[in-house]
């Protein structure tokens, strides 16, 4: 298995038009800590973001109808939102991507660059299904290659942080070969055998595959250099 770590541009400078009515009013994104996609297609995610608090509230409340549901969260010097909102195309894309592929996004994602219109990507998988994400997602917003490396999924300690359910809802996946190159079963597929929903499968797999990741960066099994430690080497290096 191999980590990767790429950034995307967007050609337009944003992902979601209503990211430049947050940007307009000083607030800043941070990161991305998670993403869930429903049924009916919104995504409900948590971001770090920065800046006047009542700054936040108005962008919130001059995005229309794409924000369904908000909340904010105090962080220390930072906020959390909790965002349900209606993505646009680019993002639909680009998260379809990832979905046709064997592959594990690792949490958080970081903005970067100048007003962190970009944002970096760590991702786990083989390198095949690594290689055509690439090549899809390259198709649709500029992507640059910061890093490529290995990692050891072989640490048993990962496991005892998911729940009975969640274990049993991986080893369905895995056997069901949900995470081949190319994927042999679909979220439907999992469902029928779990006695439960699509949408319910998903995000199990989102939140499994989100806490195991976190595991490995925090853990002690051997892998590409993180993207803490490479943010704090670039920083030393920009100054």
């Amino acid at each position: 298995m191999r980590h990767v770590s790429y950034v995307l541009t967007p050609q337009r400078g944003y992902f979601d038009r209503g990211a430049e009515r947050f940007r307009e009013r000083g607030v800043t994104f941070d990161s991305i800590r998670n993403i869930d996609r429903l049924d009916d297609g919104t995504i409900i995610t948590q971001k770090v973001v920065r800046g006047d608090r009542a700054a936040l509230q108005d962008a919130l409340e001059d995005t229309g109808p794409t924000v369904v549901d908000h909340q904010l969260i105090d962080a220390g010097d930072a906020t959390i939102l909790q965002l349900h909102y209606r993505p646009s195309d680019l993002t639909r894309e680009l998260l379809a991507v990832h979905d046709r592929h064997a592959v594990v996004l690792e949490y958080p994602l970081e903005y970067a660059g100048p007003e962190n219109r970009r944002l970096r990507v760590d991702e786990i998988g083989r390198e095949d299904a690594l290689r055509r994400v690439i090549e899809e997602t390259r198709a649709i917003v500029d992507v640059e290659i910061e890093r490529l490396g290995d990692y050891d999924p072989t640490d048993e300690r990962l496991f005892a942080t998911l729940t009975a359910r969640q274990r049993e809802v991986l080893r369905v996946a895995v056997e069901a070969g949900y995470y081949e190159e190319p994927r042999q079963v679909t979220y439907e597929d999992i469902a029928a055998r779990l006695d439960c929903s699509p949408g319910t499968v998903g995000q199990h797999l989102r939140r499994i595959e989100a806490r195991l990741m976190s595991t490995l960066v925090t853990g002690t099994g051997p892998r590409a250099e993180s993207g803490r430690d490479r943010n704090a080497t670039h920083r030393s290096a920009s100054r």
